[in-house]
């Protein structure tokens, strides 16, 4: 279930969150975060559940340094 909430939330938190995490908008940061925490230790559960949709592999959100071949 989807439900529209109004909070407020730091900006300069968020802007690093979508920066660092490649992120398109706030909606996906905050969503990120929740399910980030949501499933810190829950790891061997997350990879039975059912559901998917496009937040559920968090691997995907993880930033990727470039690294200097030379």
């Amino acid at each position: 279930m989807r439900k529209k909430v109004e909070i407020e939330i730091d900006t300069d938190l968020i802007q690093e969150a979508i920066d660092r995490y490649h992120l398109a908008d706030a909606r996906e940061a905050v969503h990120l975060a929740l399910r980030t925490l949501l499933n810190e230790g829950d790891a061997a559960d997350a990879e039975h559940d059912d559901e998917y949709d496009e937040f559920s592999d968090l691997s995907a959100w993880e930033p990727h340094r470039n690294r200097d071949s030379g």
